[in-house]
């Protein structure tokens, strides 16, 4: 018999996917980590990621994911952003090893600025996390002042269409179409490369199987 979903239920569901909290951050974590792992791998991918490399992911969730990126390649200095402590204390529990080493580190954000100095990163990318940034065009600045000179940003997201299906999409998110993340990307500051949209195979946040249509921006900061 199918779950009859509450408001509360939905604004549960919504609040724990933006700042997962407690136990019921714990699982939330875990079913996130379930279903980007497919946007995560292509986000990833399209990176162009080199030896040497520093590498910012912003909303890493529980990390399962971190260590097949430091072993696709040598040398790389991994750092995760989140806003959830709950999130910050199961990534460097299931990441421990390479927090101990030094090549990955885990850092809590307050979601509004990015604590490091300008031109840290050579890459960053986030999956799944635009819909929560309260100031958008400050936190793509943000995202731009980080960035090396020439380093790629890749953006991850489901489509407006899509997301806008979804019961608890009501609750504190912001949809976006290709059209109008482009617009926010260029007004940081960005140069769109290019967008790739395709089809997503996963499960959904409520447990049922899901086709999602998505999209990867990937974003360059000029060289000047």
């Amino acid at each position: 018999m199918q779950r009859e979903w509450t408001e509360d239920d939905l604004k549960e569901i919504a609040s724990q996917l933006g700042n997962p909290t407690g136990k019921g951050g714990v699982k939330t974590g875990e079913m996130m980590n379930l279903s980007n792992n497919g946007m995560i791998a292509t986000t990833v991918a399209l990176l162009g990621i080199r030896a040497g490399h520093t590498v910012l992911e912003i909303g890493p969730g529980n990390g399962k994911h971190v260590s097949a990126i430091l072993e696709s390649t040598e040398e790389l200095q991994y750092t995760g952003l989140d806003i959830s402590e709950t999130m910050i204390a199961e990534a460097t529990q299931l990441n421990s090893t390479r927090v101990m080493d030094g090549s990955v580190n885990f850092v809590l954000s307050n979601g509004k600025t990015i604590p490091f100095t300008p031109h840290f990163f050579d890459r960053i990318f986030t999956v799944n996390t635009i819909y929560f940034w309260k100031d958008p065009l400050h936190y793509a600045k943000e995202i731009l002042r980080v960035l090396k000179p020439g380093g790629i940003f890749n953006l991850a997201l489901a489509d407006k269409s899509f997301m806008e299906k979804l019961p608890f999409t009501k609750y504190g998110f912001q949809l976006y179409d290709r059209k109008s993340v482009a617009k926010l990307m260029t007004g940081a500051g960005f140069e769109i490369v290019d967008v790739i949209e395709q089809i997503d195979i996963t499960v959904g946040n409520m447990g049922q199987p899901v086709e999602r249509d998505i999209m990867v921006l990937i974003c360059r900061k000029g060289s000047g």
